[in-house]
Parts: structure tokens; sequence; C-alpha cells
């Protein structure tokens, strides 16, 4: 009987596939399946954008009631006393690893040598004011190969207003034998880089040096710049990290990188490093740590220093620029400028605004949005709902799941009956027989011989 439901039930099966694609139900069969490859498609391209949530760049702008002004550090050209180079028998820039040829390395400690060449403070700076006041401002000194010594000036307050007399005015000086004895590339004046006050200036390229803007003032040059400042909010990924971390900075971290390398590269540091490396004290191990710090310094290959994940640029633009002529107050007009006046540069930094550019990214991919992109495709495409997934799953538990569960069930408990409670049925009615007889037999009445009871 059950092979016979069996057979029935495959017939069963073999007609509906059948029915399937005869006739008109094989366009709509086809239909459905065109549908149902759609719907995989779309739901394979939901499930990989969640796993891999695409990122956007959305741009805003924040109007701030208050701004705080970037670092700016300055570094002269040329960067080292000609005539104390001469002094140490070095003829020109220490880039050169020729004129280390003839210096005396066991006469001469290199830290007094970088100390005597390079310049102080007190010549460079003439005055320095933030919002009138130069105990607004914080200068450090930076120590480097290429441009000598610079100087920082990092603001101490927050700025409440954005005009010319807030900002920045910073006056310059040289001296008339840089120009005379100037031997570099660049005429005589200043690089002036401006920056995020916790990125702090290296000469080293780094990484994310796109966040330095730079201008150049030449002697004697009256310059206005105006200030812009764009903000950037970064999501570190595993192929592009970036770090939150208080008390870092990417530009140490790469020149840190240079110095080790070029170092280890050498067997020998230099006095503008920070390593525990001892000075190169002979000309081979001098040419050997300026010759890989030069490769290392422009292209670090640096890997192991993430940026910071918001950081600013600050951008400048040059409102005027007078190089000869100055203006007198008290003539009112523009006069030749003479003598030390020439040699002086004056610069005006100063924000002309409060507005805030901000470009920050975002996922732009959520569990909302893939909810939405899966119930669309399915609605769509196959008209599915959640009432109507729930009657499906209905339909399969009562149609297929349940039948094929009730058989099984019926069988054990048949093979339990058979085995178990049967037997122990049986054990039970005997022994109930024959305590009945036993019974019987005991308490069975005296008949004597005459046949009365008693």
């Amino acid at each position: 009987m059950a092979e016979v439901m069996e057979e029935n039930e495959v017939v069963t099966i073999k007609q509906k596939c059948v029915n399937f694609i005869r006739g008109p139900n094989l366009l709509k069969s086809l239909i459905v399946l065109i549908c149902m490859g759609v719907v995989i498609q779309q739901v394979t391209l939901c499930v990989t954008k969640i796993l891999n949530k695409p990122i956007t760049t959305y741009t805003h702008f924040d109007f701030n009631k208050t701004i705080l002004y970037p670092s700016v550090t300055f570094c002269r050209e040329p960067p080292y006393k000609y005539d104390k180079l001469l002094e140490y028998g070095l003829f020109s820039h220490p880039r050169l690893t020729s004129t280390w040829a003839t210096f005396n390395f066991s006469a001469v400690d290199l830290d007094v040598l970088w100390q005597d060449i390079t310049y102080d403070a007190e010549e460079i700076f003439v005055d320095f004011s933030l919002d009138g006041r130069n105990d607004n401002l914080e200068l450090k000194s930076t120590l480097g190969f290429m441009y000598g010594r610079c100087y920082t000036l990092s603001p101490k307050i927050i700025s409440t207003e954005a005009t010319k007399a807030s900002g920045y005015s910073i006056k310059l000086q040289h001296s008339a034998a840089d120009v005379a004895t100037a031997s570099g590339t660049s005429p005589p004046g200043y690089h002036v880089h401006l920056h995020y006050y916790r990125e702090p200036f290296t000469e080293v390229y780094v990484y994310n040096g796109g966040q330095v803007d730079y201008i150049y003032v030449n002697i004697g040059d009256t310059m206005d710049v105006k200030l812009k400042v764009e903000q950037y909010v970064k999501i570190s990924a595993e192929d592009d990290p970036c770090t939150y971390m208080d008390n870092y900075s990417a530009n140490e971290c790469t020149t840190q990188f240079v110095w080790d390398q070029s170092g280890n590269q050498a067997g020998c540091s230099g006095p503008w490093m920070n390593s525990s490396l001892p000075y190169c004290n002979t000309f081979r191990g001098m040419r050997e740590l300026i010759t890989s710090y030069l490769t290392f310094y422009i292209k670090p290959n640096c890997s192991v220093c993430p940026r910071f994940c918001r950081s600013y640029l600050y951008n400048s633009f040059v409102n005027d620029r007078q190089s000869f002529y100055a203006w007198d107050s008290a003539m009112r007009q523009w006069a030749v400028r003479t003598g030390d006046d020439t040699l002086e540069s004056q610069l005006y930094i100063y924000f002309n605004g409060m507005v805030v550019t901000v470009y920050e990214e975002r996922y732009n991919y959520d569990w909302s949005l893939f909810l939405s992109d899966l119930g669309g495709s399915i609605g769509f495409l196959l008209g599915l709902s959640v009432i109507s997934l729930l009657t499906i799953c209905g339909n399969i538990w009562r149609n297929i799941i349940k039948p094929s569960i009730k058989p099984s069930i019926k069988n054990g408990i048949r093979n339990i009956s058979n085995t178990t409670i049967m037997p122990k049925q049986t054990s039970k009615y005997e022994e109930f027989i024959k305590n009945c007889t036993e019974w019987n037999f005991k308490n069975k009445p005296y008949r004597p011989s005459n046949g009365l009871i008693m």
C-alpha cells in the first residue's frame, strides 16, 4: 500500500513539472525564472555593498564664531652663513659632498658647527605679532639639512575676528652680505610654509605634505596674504589608514623614518638628525650619509606613518605685493625704498571671513538602505512582501516538511508498540490471571460429603 502511495506522489510531481512548462505556462515560467535571476543578482549586489560600504565625500560650509590661525614657518635663503662656512673650510652648501673632503672632523664638533653656520631668531625677525601682540605667538626652531635652522610661529589664541588687524604681522630682515654671497638657486628671501599646528614643519617630503601651503618672499617685499581654510574628515581604511591619536604627527613619524633609514645605510648620523648613532667623523661616512639622506627625504616610501583622520589645509592668496615701494603714511604717498628698508620684508597674513569649507567622507550605505533595496527588488520583480513570504513558508511547512515528518513518527510509534508496550500488557495480564487462580484456590468453599456447603 505504501509503495503505491509513493508511486502516485512521484507521478503527481512529474505531472506538475510538465504543466509548469506546457502551453502558456512556459512564458510565465520563463519570466519568473528571469525575475528570480535578477533578484539573486540584486541581492548579491546589496550584500556586497553592505560588507564593503561605499564612501562618498560630502561638502558643506560651516560659519564659525571663532577661527584658528595656522602655524607659519620661515626658512631663510641662503640657509647658511657664507663667512662661517669659509672659517670651517666649507666653501658651499653642506649638501655638496665635495666640500667635506678637507673638513677636519677630529678638531670640530658638528653641533658647534651647525650652531655657528645657521641663523638665530634675532638675525631673522625684526618684529612679529598676532592681533597686535607678540605674546600671542609661540616661537620654536627646527634644525634641518637643506633649509638650515627654520623658525615656526604658532598661535596661542583663537581669533574671534577676521580682519587684517587681527592677523599676523611679521617683519623679516636680511643683510647686504647675504645678497653679495648668495649662491643658491633661489634669490635671497624666505621660504614661508603655512600648516596645521599639530603637524610641525619638516623639510622631508611627507605623504600628506599636501596639507602645507607655500609662498616665497623676496628681499624687500611687502605682501598681503589672504587665508582660506578647508577641513578634511577621512574614514580610515585598510589600504589607506588614518588616526585620531593625540600627540601624534605624521610629519614627525615620517621624518624619523627617513633619519633611521639614512643613518642605518651610512652607519652614522648628523647634527640635524635625532638618532642613537654617533656622528659621522670621516669624509666617507659623511658622504654616504648626505647621499642617502638626499635620496630618502624626497621619496621616503614610508607606509608605517598614517595621516590624521581630521586635518586642515590653509590656502593662501596674495592680494597685494610691493617690491620697490613703501607707503609713506606721513606724506600719504608711495616712496621708493632706500637703505636698510630694501633688505626688509613685511608680511601680513589674515582671514577675511569665518567660513570653513568641510570635505567629509561618509559611508554611503547602511542597513536601512539595504532593506529598502532588498524589499524593492523582491517586491517589484517577484511581487513578494513579508506577509506573502510568511504564507509561502507556511505552505512549505504544511505541504512538504510536515508530511515528511508524520510517516516517520507513525513508524516510530508502531515499532515502539510492537517491542515495548505489548509485552508489558501481556505479562501483567498473565500475572493477574495467576493471582486470581491462586486466590480462588485458597478461598474455595468447603463441601462435606453430604454435599452441603458450609
